[in-house]
């Protein structure tokens, strides 16, 4: 997330060039990621499945069942919609390190921005985490996450980034990935020069990883491994649009809609016919985040009913615990297993309840601290040269 909300100015290696990208365009962006994700765990977890269905149906399914399930595969690319949020975050760095006086100043901000809402995502999950211990003693759920939500060894490693996955914090998986970016802007971005050569190291880890891991995403146990060969790419492909941003074609409305469409049917085909998150849809997915970072309409972005940005932190982080209860709830007070749902779109009357959830809880977290980041900006501001 950016600190700032003046309008992100990306200066081009000559100076008398500039192109300038509004904040509310990276906060559509933001926004939408993260209702997609949404959208893609909601599916995922209020219906049992295209391939389940074609396998348990007793007769022939009819035109309405394929087109059905047709249409739902456009709902299955969270991983690569978690990229963009990547590439973002990369843009939005490469302008905060430039207007940033110190590494001690960025890593204030950043961990006063990301972490007390984290703290509160981690105690939710810890809640619902309880409620399964005491009605679904025996469950799958409460098998896999009372280790980690349910221990002070537990809760600290997630608290650190150390040890994160459980289903009830499954989106927590791109977090670490985050933060060692952080920790590494000051080092990596600080020198515009050396900007250029970091992206190339990245691009080159990134094939050396193809090479010994194949193309599928996150192929290693260790985040430190992932982040080299993958992460670090989807980063720096953001810093490298920030800085280069005016050699991105600004395309009339009409033919952006018409290549981002294309773009986003290509990556659900690549993943189809791949059958999981692989280095091709992802250099897809990067390839239309900066093209919609150069041109998204202005109509579209600036419209607040449409942006939604501003929480889309705490749309990421609660969003997954909120499913998990109301799982919980239905299995228990209707004996219905979300997971076995036939529906092909039931799942979408969960929407408005998860995203109504996520911002009640974006008051309680992410809002104080943004305004805590406005008062020191103000401060500094008005202090004394």
């Amino acid at each position: 997330m950016m600190d700032k909300t003046e309008t992100v100015v990306s200066n081009s290696s000559s100076q008398s060039t500039q192109a300038r990208i509004p904040t509310h365009v990276l906060d559509f962006m933001r926004g939408f990621a993260a209702v997609y994700v949404v959208v893609n765990h909601v599916r995922g977890n209020f219906f049992k499945g295209g391939g389940r269905t074609i396998a348990e149906s007793a007769d022939p399914l009819g035109l309405y069942d394929y087109v059905s399930i047709s249409l739902l595969q456009a709902t299955a690319l969270g991983t690569e919609f978690v990229i963009l949020f990547f590439c973002v975050s990369g843009f939005a760095m490469a302008h905060s390190i430039l207007y940033t006086s110190s590494p001690l100043q960025f890593f204030k901000r950043r961990l006063i921005r990301i972490w007390p809402p984290y703290l509160v995502a981690i105690a939710l999950a810890a809640f619902v985490c309880v409620l399964y211990t005491m009605y679904d003693p025996d469950g799958n759920i409460t098998q896999r996450c009372t280790g980690r939500l349910c221990t002070a060894e537990g809760l600290f490693l997630m608290a650190t980034y150390v040890e994160v996955a459980t289903p009830i914090t499954a989106q927590f998986w791109s977090l670490p990935y985050e933060v060692i970016f952080y920790l590494l802007c000051p080092l990596l971005l600080w020198y515009r020069a050396a900007i250029p050569a970091v992206f190339g190291a990245s691009v080159l880890l990134s094939i050396i990883g193809v090479v010994f891991w194949g193309v599928e995403s996150n192929p290693s146990s260790s985040v430190l491994v992932n982040f080299a060969i993958n992460a670090a790419f989807w980063f720096m492909s953001g810093v490298v649009a920030y800085h280069y941003i005016e050699r991105v074609p600004v395309l009339q409305v009409r033919t952006f809609v018409m290549v981002a469409l294309g773009l986003l049917g290509l990556i659900v085909v690549v993943k189809t016919f791949y059958g999981a998150p692989n280095a091709v849809s992802n250099s897809l997915m990067i390839l239309f985040s900066v093209l919609c970072i150069r041109n998204l309409p202005h109509a579209w972005t600036s419209n607040p009913r449409w942006n939604w940005g501003y929480f889309s932190y705490s749309i990421y982080i609660f969003h997954v615990a909120f499913i998990f209860l109301i799982a919980l709830i239905l299995e228990q007070q209707f004996n219905i297993r979300a997971q076995d749902i036939e529906s092909y779109w039931a799942w979408i009357l969960f929407l408005p309840v998860i995203l109504a959830a996520c911002w009640g809880m974006y008051f309680l977290g992410e809002k104080q601290c943004n305004e805590l980041l406005r008062r020191m900006s103000k401060s500094r501001q008005k202090a004394p040269v």
